[in-house]
């Protein structure tokens, strides 16, 4: 969940969003008025998926992530996990390894996020214990991201094309200017990938960062949500430090989840052999020891 202002421009101006001019309607008042006087003026929550959607393009990231896991009999479980991305063109690739707790210990993942119309993504789990990689099927990817409630499918990005969505205005969201959309899968095999069918999502009118979003989960009467928090620049690139994903069944919280970075790193070039496939569980892999420039622990 990470961008540049100068990516996002780049990619604003490439989609039609036109910075430099209000977007207006027949009338000749703008669609959606501007959070604040920098904000792209939009037509459509179109365009908003889109700035959502490339936020990734044309640089990767390192980082130490602290999970701490509050389950719904209040019991409280930790994983301390290395994940990385990189884009190869216009796919990305994610990287994970867990370094803590002992028992979870060099359980890797790694996963093809595919935006080429045709290419199914891909996700593959390295076990430890029986030395040998797991391809995990597309019905599997709403199961939990190594037990917390971000679900394996939530990694990946939603495209544009995949959502019906419709504008519902702009606000604040922690002090942030936000424009906010409401978007529903257009199929059903959307909802597999991500366990998630419709919902609400809050954007940065800046950066397109997606600061909060509420989804219906395929489970009945189940609601997730994510809150992005401690927001600041890393390398140019705007990024919470921390951001929390919540469940909730019937409009209560029965688990959360908060994930806190450590040493985040940007545009650090990382090779190319961090994400393949024959470099999950090897022993000759250095992606294990890795660590960012911004680390210093």
């Amino acid at each position: 969940m990470q961008f540049t202002r100068k990516v996002v421009a780049g990619m604003v101006l490439a989609a039609g969003l036109g910075i430099g001019g209000a977007a207006l309607a027949q009338d000749g008042k703008p669609l959606v008025e501007p959070a604040v006087p920098t904000s792209p003026v939009l037509t459509t929550c179109s365009q908003v998926m889109l700035g959502m959607q490339n936020r990734y393009n044309g640089y990767d990231s390192w980082r130490i992530v602290n999970m701490t896991i509050t389950d719904e009999t209040g019991a409280v479980k930790t994983r301390r996990i290395a994940a990385a991305h990189k884009n190869q063109g216009i796919n990305r690739r994610l990287r994970s390894i867990v370094l803590e707790p002992a028992e979870l210990e060099g359980v890797e993942s790694y996963v093809h996020d595919n935006f080429e119309v045709g290419m199914a993504d891909k996700v593959w789990v390295w076990l430890p214990s029986s030395k040998s990689v797991v391809d995990v099927k597309s019905e599997d990817l709403s199961q939990r991201l190594y037990g917390s409630d971000l679900a394996v499918g939530e990694m990946l990005i939603r495209q544009a094309r995949d959502y019906d969505c419709k504008m519902l205005g702009t606000g604040v969201f922690n002090g942030y200017p936000v424009y906010k959309i409401y978007v529903n899968p257009r199929t059903e095999a959307e909802v597999v990938r991500l366990g998630l069918r419709d919902g609400e999502v809050w954007v940065d009118t800046e950066t397109f960062m997606p600061m909060y979003s509420s989804f219906n989960a395929d489970a009945p009467n189940e609601q997730r949500v994510l809150e992005t928090m401690d927001m600041r620049w890393v390398n140019g690139v705007f990024a919470p430090e921390r951001y929390r994903v919540s469940t909730l069944k019937e409009g209560r919280v029965v688990s959360h989840s908060e994930f806190r970075t450590e040493g985040e790193t940007f545009n650090m070039g990382l090779p190319d052999s961090f994400f393949t496939l024959e470099d999950m569980g090897s022993a000759a892999s250095a992606f294990r020891e890795y660590r960012g420039p911004n680390f210093t622990n």
